[in-house]
């Protein structure tokens, strides 16, 4: 069974853990004095994500990317590289890694190849 003698004081932590939501949770837990554990803890059971790559956001970033799949293969024979990216709100460097992982031609100069 768990400890809970800081019961009372996981809403004000988890109020704080809004502003570390793109620093981290190692940054979250050095500056609140609390472990990686329970922060983790308190974060989920209050909603809050930390944007730092960790496996479960690594695949759902993965499962996001490639729904734009569909998107990239109809805007690439007829739009440029900035208007597709512009389009769908990611950046060329996200756009060249999906066109080279699923084989999509995104020169927009060439002439049909």
């Amino acid at each position: 069974m768990r400890w809970d003698a800081h019961k009372a004081e996981e809403p004000a932590i988890a109020q704080a853990l809004h502003r570390f939501a793109d620093a981290g949770i190692f940054a979250a837990s050095k500056a609140l004095h609390r472990s990686t554990r329970s922060l983790n803890r308190i974060a989920s059971e209050h909603g809050i994500e930390f944007t730092t790559c960790t496996a479960r956001t690594m695949e759902a970033r993965r499962q996001k990317r490639a729904s734009m799949v569909t998107q990239i293969k109809a805007l690439a024979g007829t739009r440029s590289q900035a208007e597709i990216c512009a389009a769908l709100g990611i950046t060329r460097a996200v756009l060249r890694e999906l066109a080279e992982i699923y084989e999509i031609n995104i020169n927009s100069r060439s002439k049909g190849a």
